[in-house]
């Protein structure tokens, strides 16, 4: 796990359907305890509102952005190891909790074979926003 406590944001997508390309975005608009606007998981008292991914795993992976369905992809800082009930503040003040870890499903497989299970505990974690307001890329974060 890495020391590094702040990074940035390098990539945000919204999943507008099941099975359909991600939507590309330099911002999106956040929306307190229930995610991004425009996202299908974007729903109050979801466990699942905005999936959050670590680059640098992604890259040793071998995936494209959006491959996993992650909302918002991060470098520089690592979620690995983060704990649920953990905050990241984002940009100029948005704040986030971490929540579960998110389990690979059989659709990993479909990506590439045996990628469900080389991507067991690294897939990403779950966050809900606790504030509203525009994240964007280019947004630092910061574990607090």
């Amino acid at each position: 796990m890495s020391d590094t406590s702040t990074g940035k944001i390098v990539d945000i997508r919204l999943n507008v359907a099941r099975r359909q390309p991600m939507s590309v975005v330099e911002s999106a608009e956040v929306k307190a305890g229930e995610g991004l606007v425009g996202d299908r998981h974007a729903k109050a008292g979801s466990t699942r509102q905005i999936l959050m991914m670590d680059r640098a795993i992604m890259e040793a992976l071998e995936v494209e952005p959006g491959q996993l369905r992650e909302n918002i992809t991060v470098e520089g800082v690592s979620l690995f190891g983060l704990q649920k009930g953990q905050k990241l503040r984002v940009g100029d003040g948005l704040e986030f909790q971490i929540g579960e870890l998110c389990d690979p499903c059989e659709n990993m497989d479909h990506i590439r074979p045996g990628l469900r299970e080389k991507i067991e505990g690294q897939r990403g974690l779950f966050v809900t926003p606790l504030s509203s307001g525009t994240v964007n890329v280019g947004d630092e974060v910061t574990i607090e």
